[in-house]
């Protein structure tokens, strides 16, 4: 089964661009009208994180935003009723966000297959360990859900080797070793692994953390085929 997110990479002819919001920043109205709003000004997908109480690899704006959801009262739960309605009025993939934590409370395979009768694409769990997930890729490919791989500059070329092999949909990599969170520029070392990887994979590349200017996406063209903006 080809789903959103691979249909999406069939065209190869232009950058494409994902944009994260938090559920229920600030709340969940507004999320739903940001999300629409987007579609609208020409986004390509969106990354819907569901809020947690330690999101470590954010930094202090997505951090903040995943508390105040936190206060108002957004759950899992809710979120998941919030990308349904999503589904049901956007054309574009929509990818959940999260941490292991709430996979694991839910139950791996539940939350997957919760997750893809909303209407969700692919899943994004950074801090997710790669010798010990539960059989959450196993389960993501039974339900035809893209279980996105996260990679850094500092990963170890072993390593690398190890993920690539068993990712699926597109690889995410971070253009800094750190937390998410608006920079002036791209770091070199992002750029140069950017090259690396793109010699390493035929999978399409996103490039996110820092990103904050439409130069800043320009620069990345020719190394990545989707820049991710977030805070």
């Amino acid at each position: 089964m080809i789903n959103k997110l691979d249909k999406l990479f069939l065209d190869k002819t232009s950058m494409k661009l994902m944009t994260h919001v938090v559920a229920g920043y600030p709340d969940m109205e507004t999320t739903e009208l940001m999300v629409l709003l987007m579609e609208e000004s020409g986004v390509d997908m969106v990354e819907i994180q569901i809020p947690f109480s330690d999101p470590i690899a954010d930094g202090v704006t997505i951090a903040g935003a995943n508390q105040m959801a936190l206060e108002n009262g957004a759950t899992p739960a809710g979120c998941l009723k919030l990308i349904e309605k999503l589904a049901s009025k956007v054309k574009i993939p929509l990818l959940v966000m999260t941490y292991g934590n709430i996979l694991y409370h839910w139950g791996v395979e539940e939350f997957i297959k919760k997750s893809v009768g909303c209407g969700v694409s692919g899943l994004i769990v950074p801090d997710l360990p790669f010798d010990w997930d539960q059989g959450y890729y196993e389960i993501a490919e039974k339900y035809s859900c893209d279980a996105i791989r996260v990679v850094s500059p500092g990963i170890s070329s072993n390593r690398l080797d190890s993920l690539l092999k068993e990712a699926r949909g597109f690889v995410y990599t971070t253009l800094r070793v750190g937390v998410t969170g608006a920079r002036s520029g791209v770091d070199e070392r992002g750029l140069k692994f950017l090259g690396m990887l793109k010699e390493r994979t035929e999978l399409p590349i996103a490039a996110g953390f820092g990103i904050s200017s439409r130069e800043m996406l320009d620069g990345l063209r020719g190394l990545a085929d989707k820049g991710v903006i977030g805070s």
